[in-house]
């Protein structure tokens, strides 16, 4: 009886790309139930496996597809709604801000003018 390394290589391989299948799978339910984005790099990071790894298993790469198109979707409907909303509410505080700042400018000028007017009167009724 006689030890075949091919076979055993073969076998060792299976049995660790099984493995990594496995774990990707976990990553991208663990990822789906907190509601986070899925994209090759983020499962990549999480099961601690390479980006080429997932690319070369056409399962992995299906459904990290799937459920990144998915993701996409579902985030870009949340940012068109709450996030762009945000964004408008942070763009009019701005504009507010601005406005009111150069509303009190505007009022300190006008003091200012109406002072030197009502100057100007007083002294023209003194001379005359």
């Amino acid at each position: 009886m006689s030890f075949d390394q091919t076979k055993h290589l073969k076998k060792v391989h299976k049995l660790r790309r099984q493995r990594t299948i496995n774990c990707v799978e976990r990553t991208i339910n663990q990822l789906r139930a907190e509601n986070q984005p899925i994209n090759f790099s983020r499962v990549a990071k999480h099961s601690g496996v390479g980006k080429s790894t997932l690319y070369s298993i056409p399962k992995l790469k299906e459904k990290i597809d799937f459920y990144r198109e998915e993701s996409f979707q579902k985030n870009y409907n949340l940012m068109n709604s709450s996030t762009k909303k945000d964004i408008m509410i942070r763009s009019l505080k701005r504009r507010i801000a601005v406005l009111e700042k150069e509303n009190k400018t505007l009022n300190n000028q006008l003091k200012h003018v109406y002072g030197e007017l009502f100057e100007s009167t007083i002294h023209s009724e003194v001379e005359s």
